[in-house]
């Protein structure tokens, strides 16, 4: 498809205190599917990332008086705006992120869903009056914005994770300068467009497209910034923890989802489930099945399922309405997934199906892949695979499996298959994530749920979903008012 730029401008490029920035620096963008470039981008500076603060935190000072009510219907335009349009958005959307129409009309109508809840729930989540001790004092506790967030976000959901910081920034009374990964930026851009269409103050909203480290590194560290929301690598989170140590932090970093089926599992439940959390997005999700921990019992039938689900994945053009795969989104996935496969199999596992690039295709396609009888010292089973890759490994021992599905670095997201209630509560609240999933897909969320690692892992640190995520993006303020 050829994609439009927004109106007026004459390439995809940042939107900064009410206008499109056009530089001299542009890089291209890629299509997965045909792994080409199909359109340019222009690349902002350090100087844009200066004039996107300043504009952001002059917005803000005007703004921060608007009452809840009024900010909620920020949130309410805003989505309806972006339903409007959702239709031009998805194909923008498939086309330079790789992942079937289908789901990017799925990602977009979630992200407007966001924009709503961010609405219903700034509502009802009022304020508080402490009872003190002294009869003269009356006591209110309200939240308020803290200020101009850095949001940093990922190319694998480049709609819908960025509504999960903007719908509680502006709900919030926040201003936001957002930088969308650089490889999706041309999506991030027509959204932005979209936006301009929604009745709020458009330059709470800054948009930064780079691919460049430096300017990246000075938003997160510019003074003028007060918060960093991001969603990414645990690696990157690390750093950018490091350099905005002085800032309030919201980080949502790596998974690697321990995905327990004990014995007595319904197989049928979890082989669909399982499924879907390796092969939805091509893989590319940071609640995706990692490491499947299969009881011995069942662990040749389990496999025999997935293995069924692999071959029925059709893959092909995102565009396709007869795909449910799309390719990867970046070519260097694939020199991974070979490496943890290679890896796996010097160490004893075996490929059922799948497990190396698709030949006939151009673009970026690597099949399903079930592997199996992975051993604990294979980088697949400890390591994040971002990619289309179910990762078997067999147990005699329930305990044993806990105490597997716990190791590693990670704990952002596990599931637990199961028909006993006792086990379903027993075992699941031994698997130290931030979210257990029972008897469903690990990549199972909603809006109004608390979403975000379990302490002391590389999975990040804060919660977005639902009120938790209003309490990140707000601080405490409390007025005593003597009345005596």
């Amino acid at each position: 498809m050829t994609v439009t730029t927004p109106s007026g401008a004459d390439l995809f490029a940042s939107w900064i205190d009410g206008s499109w920035r056009e530089t001299d620096t542009h890089y291209p963008a890629t299509n997965p599917a045909e792994g080409r470039p199909f359109t340019d981008l222009a690349a902002a500076s350090v100087d844009d990332v200066d004039a996107a603060v300043a504009s952001a935190a002059a917005a803000f000072q005007k703004t921060r008086g608007a009452r809840p009510a009024t900010r909620a219907e920020w949130c309410r335009s805003a989505a309806r705006a972006l339903h409007a349009s959702h239709e031009e958005l998805a194909e923008v959307l498939s086309t330079e992120h790789g992942k079937p129409l289908a789901e990017a009309l799925g990602e977009i109508l979630f992200a407007v869903r966001g924009l709503e809840m961010a609405a219903e729930t700034l509502l009802g989540h009022g304020g508080e009056v402490p009872h003190v001790q002294d009869a003269n004092k009356r006591v209110i506790v309200r939240r308020e914005g803290l200020g101009v967030w850095a949001v940093i976000t990922p190319w694998n959901f480049p709609v819908n994770i960025p509504v999960e910081y903007i719908g509680p920034a502006l709900a919030s009374g926040n201003a936001v300068v957002w930088k969308p990964a650089p490889t999706t930026a041309v999506v991030a851009a027509k959204f932005r467009e979209i936006l301009l269409a929604a009745d709020f103050p458009q330059e709470l909203l800054q948009l930064v497209i780079t691919r460049e480290v430096e300017v990246a590194s000075h938003l997160v560290t510019h003074p003028g910034i007060v918060a960093v929301g991001f969603t990414g690598g645990s690696g990157t989170g690390q750093s950018i923890a490091k350099a905005a140590w002085d800032k309030k932090l919201l980080l949502e970093l790596g998974g690697n989802s321990p995905m327990v089926v004990l014995g007595d599992a319904d197989l049928e439940v979890a082989a669909a489930a399982i499924s879907n959390a390796a092969f939805w997005n091509a893989g590319q999700v940071c609640s995706a099945a990692g490491k499947v921990l299969v009881a011995a019992s069942c662990a040749d039938e389990l496999t025999r399922l997935l293995a069924e689900r692999a071959a029925d994945t059709v893959v092909g053009s995102p565009l396709d309405p007869d795909v449910t795969m799309g390719p990867v989104h970046l070519e260097s996935g694939i020199a991974r997934y070979d490496r943890l496969i290679e890896d796996a199999q010097e160490r004893g596992a075996n490929v059922v199906t799948g497990g190396r690039r698709i030949q006939d295709r151009d673009g970026f396609y690597f099949p399903p892949t079930v592997v199996t009888s992975v051993g604990r010292d294979a980088a697949l089973f400890s390591e994040e695979t971002f990619g289309p890759v179910a990762s078997l490994s067999v147990f005699d021992d329930e305990e044993d499996m806990i105490a597997a599905a716990n190791s590693g670095d990670f704990g952002l997201v596990g599931a637990l298959f199961t028909t006993d209630l006792g086990k379903a509560f027993t075992v699941g609240e031994r698997i130290d994530c931030g979210l257990v999933v029972v008897n469903d897909t690990s990549n199972f969320w909603e809006y109004s749920m608390p979403f975000g690692g379990a302490a002391g892992r590389r999975s990040g640190r804060g919660r977005l979903g639902g009120r938790w995520v209003l309490d990140e993006f707000s601080q405490v303020k409390t007025l005593a008012i003597d009345v005596g």
